[in-house]
């Protein structure tokens, strides 16, 4: 990251290029009328367009995404990124993830969203502020400028921001990035699921959370379905539940450009454990 220091594991996977994959994407994120708004980039295959699709419950931007892609882990996934472009943003600006609400679940077996019940949880790490972390490395190496007061944050922001069926836990707005000088950035968060208990359920988890940045009114909520443990198939039942019934003719063929990108997304995850 640029003035906004990170934990090891985020600061390596920032500076990782997008390979290995026949396209990924971002969130993309633009400003209309002082208002952050979200958008949907592609990488490779497919073109930049706005939102794939819609939740018809909430209306909200949908984002697909599954534990265990790009070689993180079963537990874990960098996907989706966010990206903004030259001329955005005001430079210098911190862009955050304000978590909303509380995690939701669909299993194959009772195929309905509910509140997870057996304790999982979806923990994400943003990046620490640049006061906290420089004075906590001054506190580390016995510096004069150690500030024990603040250093004492570090932890909070260290242990990652958690999305369960009790709401938001820890840093919440969660950093993401910094605009550059020219107003852009692109950075990827590190996600994983957890059980304390255990084993977490497989089942498509549900997050919300919008954009948030000084000087800006907040986003529109938008949502990422996480894929955890379900087959492909089982994963678009939970997908298509999000985005269906479809009234109006507009929906219905973002509907479908959601579905056909789905399929493509559905596909490079095949091909990346090939």
């Amino acid at each position: 990251m640029k003035n906004i220091f990170s934990g090891l594991a985020l600061t390596v996977v920032l500076v990782a290029p997008l390979t290995g994959h026949a396209f990924s994407y971002d969130v993309r994120v633009g400003v209309s009328g002082g208002q952050l708004t979200t958008g949907f980039h592609a990488h490779g295959s497919l073109p930049p367009g706005g939102g794939f699709a819609k939740d018809f419950i909430t209306g909200q931007n949908l984002y697909p995404t599954d534990f265990g892609d790009f070689g993180g882990g079963p537990l874990a996934t960098n996907d989706p990124g966010f990206q903004s472009f030259a001329g955005t943003l005001a430079p210098g600006t911190i862009v955050s993830i304000q978590g909303i609400g509380s995690l939701e679940y669909w299993t194959p077996a009772n195929q309905t969203w509910a509140a997870p019940s057996n304790g999982e949880l979806i923990r994400v790490h943003g990046a620490i502020p640049t006061d906290i972390a420089l004075v906590y490395t001054f506190c580390q190496s016995g510096g004069m400028l150690c500030d024990p007061a603040l250093a004492a944050q570090y932890p909070f922001y260290a242990q990652g921001s958690n999305f369960s069926a009790n709401g938001i836990s820890g840093p919440n707005p969660t950093i993401i990035d910094d605009a550059d000088p020219q107003g852009a950035f692109h950075a990827h968060l590190d996600w994983f699921i957890e059980n304390p208990d255990g084993t977490p359920t497989p089942a498509a988890y549900l997050a919300t959370f919008a954009l948030v940045a000084d000087g800006y009114l907040a986003s529109e909520p938008v949502k990422v379905l996480f894929n955890y443990g379900l087959t492909d198939e089982q994963y678009m039942l939970a997908f298509e539940s999000r985005i269906q019934p479809v009234p109006e003719p507009s929906a219905a063929a973002l509907m479908l450009i959601g579905l056909a990108f789905l399929g493509l997304w559905v596909r490079r995850r095949q091909s990346a454990f090939v």
